[in-house]
């Protein structure tokens, strides 16, 4: 391709497995694009360069090594793609391969040793000498846009397929809270056993697997009661009575979660119907728009390590130095509730006001201290519309009982149950606070 002569202008990784490189030859601006998507290994030239993503850590590296460097050849083989391009007079080989999830590329000196590759690619690039075929301008402008085609079409199929996924893991998630509400519903009658234990405790022999009565309805009813020895009667009853305990308070919680979960399968449902008229990039729009991720869950972790992903939170430690996160930002306190908070942790908010969501974690049965729960109070008053406020009522709950309500603003969020405290904010308390903040590492 020397007749060619062509040099790179900008490099792109718009999409996943779509690599492009913008080029000026000859006075002409050309795109050579490359697809590594599995199954389709394509190349070719386009009038016009694809937008999309920003460039990734490695890209940038890419673009120091390549900008400004003029293509030598470009050949393909079955397996790989190469591109030889020559800058301050030194040749280095662009190539790229198809492999699952979005394909692979790397940079590599002509002896074979990589420079900088895509996240997730094998260490060494595959080697084609001997089985790689030139390819010319003439043909590469042939296949420009067949190759675009390919990609879309392609990447369409993953996001369908991505649909599909998430709509069984909704359906799932709706049949598991359903069976919870099936449950909930034995919580009386649990309670009722528990208490025909402790009122025939005296009645019943040590060591027994069982015992028989009646039930306190109108109209009573023979019963047999499991035991569970070694366990005491009273044990078993205390045991009867935190299980239906538990279910009253999941059937508290789990209308809205089914709401919750219906409504997001009706929406996704919606978007599958309108799969006909609807293109790849409306299609990821809408899914991303729904907060479904269009990449893969390994590309995501590599790109959130890669970026030294920004916390949604800041942190502070309480007098008794357990940990308080505040969200940074309406989209963040959605980040901080919805993903990173646990059910059994305390959430806090200013009432009636807007303001920062405010995390406790905490390990599962843990209660939060009274200093604690004043501090992360004092936090989520300072954190709100209410700042500067001598006394601030801040609500509490465990996360378990926040809600999102599909179409709500960002940010915002429902509560199933609430407590009340009316913190009175101490100058020193929150000093201190503030001075114990722990800065994210840059």
């Amino acid at each position: 391709m020397s007749p060619w002569n062509a040099k790179v202008a900008r490099i792109d990784q718009p999409e996943p497995g779509l690599l492009s490189l913008s080029v000026r030859a000859e006075g002409r601006n050309e795109v050579l694009v490359l697809v590594t998507l599995p199954g389709a290994l394509r190349l070719g030239l386009i009038d016009d360069r694809p937008r999309g993503a920003s460039a990734s850590p490695a890209l940038t590296q890419l673009r120091r090594h390549l900008e400004g460097a003029r293509i030598e050849s470009v050949e393909t083989s079955r397996r790989a793609a190469r591109v030889s391009l020559t800058r301050s007079g030194k040749t280095r080989y662009l190539i790229a391969a198809p492999s699952k999830p979005y394909g692979a590329w790397w940079l590599c000196e002509t002896d074979g040793t990589v420079v900088v590759r895509s996240p997730g690619a094998p260490t060494a690039a595959p080697v084609e000498d001997g089985h790689l075929e030139s390819l010319d301008r003439e043909a590469l402008l042939t296949s420009g846009t067949e190759a675009l085609d390919a990609h879309r079409r392609l990447r369409r199929q993953q996001l369908e397929r991505l649909l599909q996924r998430h709509l069984k893991r909704l359906e799932k998630k709706r049949d598991a809270i359903l069976e919870d509400l099936r449950r909930a519903t034995t919580a009386d009658e649990l309670h009722q056993r528990a208490s025909l234990i402790l009122a025939h405790l005296s009645e019943i022999p040590p060591n027994s697997s069982f015992f028989e009565t009646e039930s306190w309805e109108a109209e009573p009813q023979p019963i047999r009661i499991e035991l569970e020895p070694p366990k005491s009667p009273a044990e078993t009853a205390q045991q009867l009575f935190k299980k239906a305990k538990r279910l009253k308070r999941g059937l508290d919680v789990a209308p809205l979660r089914l709401d919750s979960v219906e409504d997001e399968m009706a929406e996704l449902r919606r978007v599958q119907d309108e799969l006909t008229g609807c293109s790849t990039e409306e299609l990821r729009a809408r899914l991303q728009a729904l907060g479904i991720s269009t990449t893969a869950p390994k590309e995501r972790e590599r790109r959130r390590r890669q970026a030294g992903a920004r916390l949604p939170y800041r942190e502070f430690r309480s007098s008794d130095a357990s940990v308080v996160l505040v969200g940074r930002g309406a989209a963040d306190n959605d980040r901080l509730t919805l993903r990173i908070a646990r059910p059994h942790d305390l959430w806090l908010h200013a009432r009636g006001v807007t303001g920062a969501h405010v995390v406790v974690p905490l390990s599962k049965g843990q209660s939060c201290s009274s200093e604690t729960l004043v501090d992360a109070a004092t936090l989520a008053a300072h954190f709100s519309d209410l700042r500067g406020e001598a006394i601030v009522d801040v609500l509490y709950t465990p996360r378990r009982f926040v809600h999102k309500r599909r179409g709500s603003p960002v940010g915002s969020v429902t509560l199933g149950r609430e407590k009340v405290i009316a913190v009175r904010i101490e100058a020193e308390r929150l000093k201190q606070l503030l001075e114990n903040e722990r800065k994210q590492a840059t």
